[in-house]
C-alpha cells in the first residue's frame, strides 16, 4: 500500500514523499498511484498471465532456455534432497561448505532480520540447519556421477538465477575432485604432492570477482589445506613460479592474465604448464564466451589437455552464448533450475514514473525522492543502509554522483571503467563488506544523511559480485536487455533474503516495462 507520509520544502521545491509500510512485504506494484492509473492500458492484463511463456523484455539479445527433456529429471531430483549429507561429498568438503555458508552468508546479513526477531548469536548458528539450494543439489549430483571412462572430459553448462549459490555449486565438486585425487594410489605412488603443477583453474571476467572467490577460499583454507593462487595485476611472475613449484591446487584468474604466462621464456610450452589441470570452471560464462572474450577463453581451455571436468557457470543463457556453446562444445550437459531467468520472488519490484507530479520529467528528482524514502522507511534499524544505483552509460555516472553529493547532500561514491582496479576496490569495499552497526540510529533530516551510503555504477558491477546485505537497488535507466535486468536486480534478494528494486521510468518507455511488477509477482520467466 502506497502512502503519502510527508511534505517538505527543499531547495525551493515542494516534494511529496511516498513509500510503503516499514515491513515492505506488500505486493510488487507501481510506486506512484497516478502512474498506475494513467498507464493502465499499457500494462499486462489484470488476469494472471501464463507463467510458461517467457516475457519479452528489451529489443536486443534474447534469453534461451535449455531443452526441457534434458533437465526434467534434474528438476525432479532437487525436490527429493534437502540435506548436504545426501550429497556425495567428502566429509571435510561438506563441513567447510556448511561453515562458510553459515558464517559468511547468514551472519553477514543480519540486517535482514526484522525488528521483531532476535539477532542470531554463535550458539544459535551452531544449531542452524544449512540446506543445499536446488542448483547445488543438481550440480553436485550431476558432476559427481560415475563415468564409463574415467579419463573422459565432461562439459557442463550450469545456469541458475542470481543469488542461488552457484559458486559453491561448482566449488564443492571441484574441491571434492582435488581431495579424492589426494587419496588415490597414483598420488602416493608418483609423489604428486611434491610436483610442480596447476591442478585446477577458475576463470573470471573481472579482478573484483577474482578477489571475491579468493576471499571465499581463504575462509576454507585451514579446514581443507588446499593451496590456491591469485594471478591478477598485483601478482608478479616470481610469485607465480614460487607457488607453481610447490603446487597450485586452485588457480584463480582471468583468461587474458592467464595467457600472459605464455609470454615468459621460463615457462616452456603452455600445454606443459597446464598438463596437470583436471578441473576448470568458467564463471560468468555468458561474458567470457561472448565475442570480445571467447577467443582468449577458448585458447586457454585448449591448453588443458588432461582436463576431466569443464563447467561453464552463468545466471543467464543469452541466445548468442547458447549458439557459441553448441558450436564449440556440442556435447555440453545442461544443469539448471526451474527458476532460471526469473527474478527472485524475495525481490519487491517497483516502478517510479518520473513523468508525473511532483517530478514532472526530472529523473534526478525522482531518484532523490526515492533515496529520501529509503532513508526514512524504518527498515534495517541499527544498521547502515547501502543503495546501489545502476545507469546505462558511464558518462552519466559522475554527473549523477555530483548532484547527489552537492545538491542533495548524500554520501555517494561512483565506479566506472575509467577507474583503475585499486580505486574500484577501495570504492566498493563498504558495499561488499557486511553493513556496519550504527552508533546513533537517529534519522537526520538536515545536512548529510548519516547511515546511508550510495554507489552509482554501470554494468561493470552487475555481474557476480556478492554485495553483502544490500537491500535496495535503483535502476536509474531502464535496462536495455532482459540480461542486464536480471544481473542488475540480482545484486539484492540473494539466497532468499528480501530486497527491493526501484526502476525509474517515464511515459516514453515502452509498454513491456510497465508489466514487469506483475511478471515478477507471478514468477514468469524473462525471454
Amino acid at each position: 500500500m502506497v502512502k503519502v507520509i510527508a511534505c517538505r520544502r527543499s531547495n525551493g521545491l515542494v516534494s511529496v514523499l511516498w513509500f510503503l509500510k516499514s515491513d515492505f512485504v506488500g505486493s510488487s506494484g507501481c510506486f506512484s498511484r497516478s502512474y498506475s492509473t494513467r498507464n493502465k492500458k499499457l500494462e499486462v492484463p489484470s488476469s494472471r498471465p501464463s507463467v510458461t511463456t517467457p516475457y519479452k523484455f528489451g529489443s536486443y539479445q534474447s534469453l534461451k532456455l535449455p531443452d526441457e527433456k534434458k533437465i526434467q529429471g534434474l528438476h525432479k531430483l532437487t525436490t527429493q534432497i534437502n540435506d548436504f549429507n545426501s550429497l556425495k561429498l567428502m566429509p571435510e568438503i561438506r563441513n567447510a561448505l556448511i561453515n562458510e555458508i553459515k558464517y559468511s552468508t547468514v551472519l553477514r546479513n543480519q540486517n535482514f532480520i526484522s525488528n521483531t526477531k532476535k539477532i542470531k548469536n554463535e550458539s544459535e548458528l551452531n544449531g542452524l540447519i544449512i540446506r543445499p539450494t536446488p542448483i547445488q543439489i543438481a550440480a553436485i549430483k550431476c558432476i559427481q556421477n560415475k563415468r564409463k571412462i574415467a579419463a573422459d572430459c565432461k562439459v557442463f553448462t550450469l545456469a541458475a538465477e542470481t543469488g542461488s549459490g552457484k559458486t559453491w555449486a561448482y566449488l564443492a565438486p571441484l574441491m571434492d575432485c582435488l581431495k579424492q585425487q589426494e587419496y588415490s594410489d597414483e598420488w602416493v605412488e608418483k609423489n604428486l604432492g611434491s610436483k610442480a603443477m596447476i591442478r585446477s583453474v577458475i576463470l573470471l571476467p573481472t579482478h573484483e570477482l577474482v578477489d571475491q572467490i579468493c576471499d571465499l577460499l581463504k575462509n576454507v583454507d585451514k579446514e581443507l589445506n588446499l593451496k590456491f593462487f591469485k594471478w591478477d595485476t598485483n601478482s608478479n611472475f616470481k610469485e607465480f613460479m614460487e607457488a607453481y613449484k610447490s603446487r597450485i591446487d586452485i588457480m584463480v584468474t582471468t583468461p587474458s592474465k592467464l595467457l600472459s604466462l605464455t609470454g615468459y621464456d621460463d615457462i616452456g610450452s603452455a600445454r606443459g604448464l597446464f598438463h596437470g589441470v583436471k578441473f576448470c570452471a568458467v564463471d560468468e560464462a555468458d561474458t567470457l564466451m561472448d565475442k570480445s572474450w571467447v577467443q582468449d577463453t577458448h585458447k586457454v581451455i585448449s591448453y588443458m589437455q588432461s582436463l576431466n571436468t569443464l563447467v561453464f557457470v552463468s545466471a543467464t543463457i543469452p541466445s548468442d552464448f547458447n549458439k557459441t556453446m553448441e558450436r564449440l562444445f556440442p556435447e555440453a550437459i545442461p544443469i539448471t533450475t526451474p527458476s532460471l531467468h526469473r527474478l527472485p520472488k524475495a525481490i519487491d519490484f517497483k516502478l517510479i514514473n518520473a513523468s508525473v507530479s511532483p517530478y514532472k520529467g526530472s529523473k534526478i528528482k525522482a531518484l532523490a525522492q526515492t533515496l529520501y524514502a529509503i532513508h526514512c522507511d524504518g527498515t534495517e534499524q541499527g544498521y547502515e543502509k547501502r543503495v546501489l544505483i545502476f545507469v546505462n552509460e558511464k558518462e552519466d555516472v559522475k554527473s549523477i554522483t555530483g548532484k547527489l553529493r552537492h545538491v542533495y547532500n548524500h554520501e555517494c561514491y561512483c565506479v566506472s571503467g575509467d577507474d583503475d582496479i585499486e580505486t574500484r576496490k577501495e570504492k566498493i569495499q563498504n558495499f561488499i563488506n557486511p553493513p556496519q552497526i550504527l552508533q546513533n540510529d537517529k534519522n537526520e533530516f538536515e545536512g548529510i544523511k548519516t547511515g546511508l551510503k550510495i554507489l552509482v555504477c554501470t554494468d561493470l558491477l552487475a555481474r557476480g559480485l556478492n554485495f553483502s546485505g544490500i537491500r535496495n537497488v535503483i535502476l536509474y535507466d531502464v535496462p536495455k536487455t532482459s540480461i542486464d535486468l536480471v544481473h542488475r536486480a540480482g545484486r539484492t534478494g540473494r539466497m532468499n533474503q528480501s530486497g527491493r528494486v526501484f526502476m525509474i521510468v517515464t511515459d516514453k518507455d515502452k509498454s513491456h516495462v510497465k508489466g514487469l511488477p506483475k511478471v515478477i509477482r507471478y514468477g514468469r520467466k524473462l525471454g
